[in-house]
């Protein structure tokens, strides 16, 4: 899944996620909503998304950032880090 965010107000982000067939599936969330809770509340079809419930035990919810989003994120936490070596197309971003 390749997600984009763009600020659509001032606590408002717009929400762009690219699912594997290339469907863009757009909505809108608060800042600091996580990106499982956007795909969650939104009712999003993105097979398998969050398939542990956002416990760090799947990998299914990995997204893949444009590189000027993903430089705006917070630091990768190092239990990420580990369930990222399970993920399946993993990228720099």
């Amino acid at each position: 899944i390749f997600a984009n965010l763009s600020y659509s107000s001032e606590d408002q982000v717009t929400v762009h996620f690219i699912n594997r067939d290339g469907e863009r599936l757009t909505t809108t969330a608060k800042e600091g909503d996580s990106l499982l809770e956007v795909v969650v509340n939104h009712n999003l079809a993105i097979d398998g998304f969050g398939a542990c419930e956002g416990t760090l035990a799947c990998s299914t919810c990995h997204l893949i950032f444009d590189k000027d989003t993903f430089q705006k994120l917070d630091a990768i936490s190092d239990e990420e880090l580990d369930m990222l070596d399970l993920a399946y197309g993993l990228t720099d971003t």
